[in-house]
């Protein structure tokens, strides 16, 4: 007689950090059964949809309080990991309202539900934007600095952070919540940084860079967020806080020499944009907590920018495929 896997459920699972948490794990550790939600709603996630076959899945909104109770219902998971969310600041500035949804209103449906089902551990992905900005040659932030979110986006996932904890101290909820910095990696969204400037490069396309481009951002593999994310699963205490970086930061502008230099473009062609309102500056984790379970970033960063860089360079049809 075999032990029971245990059974975790994720929300977002067609995003880019998700789709490749799920594929990790599933071909690393077996011990675990895989249930997950997506809207799916972008091109790009039918591409994750068709990558990640072998788990249950389900497409619909996490803010519809009657489908995720009848998913937990059917599937009774052990762990939630409650990646799911709005996430790209350009659009929360144009309108909230969709962040505030999925964001607020989703996260208050995941955590309700969970509580009612008395899930093992609840693990909220967070960002290091709920933080709010640092200035040049601040230290790192810990996990004990308050938080200060400057744009929408960021106090959607702040007001997340706070109903998990609420959950907590009135339910008995047992979480833990990550704040990551900046993700790069194979297949992710055209619209974001490092595939931008891939695919700009490569047709000698002008590099849209907000205001001057000097905004410091901290970088780490994908593959490494969700090693983290496992560590965490595996080994943190309940109702503990992580931040997860890899120490290496990189303005917008040195993003852009790094990525040419692969390519070997001398003068990558850049346009500079009228600023995001309210951009902010800098983000900086402190890890030190994370170090403290043992885990540690097995890409450094150049070895993983060429392993990204190169990806798109062999697959063009990426872009054209999820636009």
């Amino acid at each position: 007689m075999t032990d029971k896997k245990l059974k975790i459920l994720v929300t977002g699972s067609c995003g880019f950090i998700f789709s490749n948490f799920m594929r990790k794990v599933m071909r690393e550790n077996p011990s675990y059964e895989f249930v997950s939600i997506d809207k799916v709603l972008a091109s790009y996630n039918l591409y994750n949809v068709k990558r990640n076959k072998d788990h249950t899945f389900y497409m619909g909104d996490i803010a519809d309080e009657k489908f995720i109770e009848n998913i937990f219902n059917i599937e009774r998971p052990d762990i939630v990991i409650h990646g799911a969310a709005e996430s790209f600041v350009d659009d929360s500035i144009r309108s909230a309202a969709p962040f505030i949804h999925s964001n607020v209103v989703g996260t208050q449906v995941m955590v309700d539900i969970s509580v009612k089902y008395q899930v093992e551990r609840f693990l909220y992905i967070s960002t290091d934007e709920v933080y709010g900005q640092l200035g040049p040659g601040e230290q790192s932030w810990t996990e004990e600095v308050p938080l200060n979110p400057r744009n929408p986006y960021s106090a959607s996932k702040a007001a997340g952070e706070l109903i998990v904890r609420a959950a907590s101290q009135t339910h008995g909820l047992k979480y833990n919540i990550t704040r990551c910095c900046n993700n790069f990696g194979p297949a992710q969204p055209p619209r974001n940084l490092v595939p931008k400037i891939v695919n700009n490069l490569l047709n000698n396309i002008p590099i849209p860079i907000h205001g001057n481009g000097k905004q410091f951002r901290e970088w780490i593999y994908v593959d490494d967020h969700c090693s983290a994310i496992m560590k965490i699963i595996e080994k943190a205490p309940i109702n503990e806080t992580y931040n997860v970086g890899s120490g290496v930061e990189y303005t917008n502008l040195q993003m852009v020499k790094n990525i040419a230099n692969l390519l070997k473009i001398e003068a990558p062609p850049v346009s500079f944009v009228k600023d995001r309102p309210g951009h902010d500056f800098r983000y900086s984790v402190n890890c030190d907590k994370l170090h403290n379970l043992g885990w540690q970033p097995d890409f450094n960063f150049d070895t993983g920018l060429k392993k990204c860089v190169q990806w798109y360079v062999d697959n063009p049809w990426y872009y054209q495929s999820t636009i």
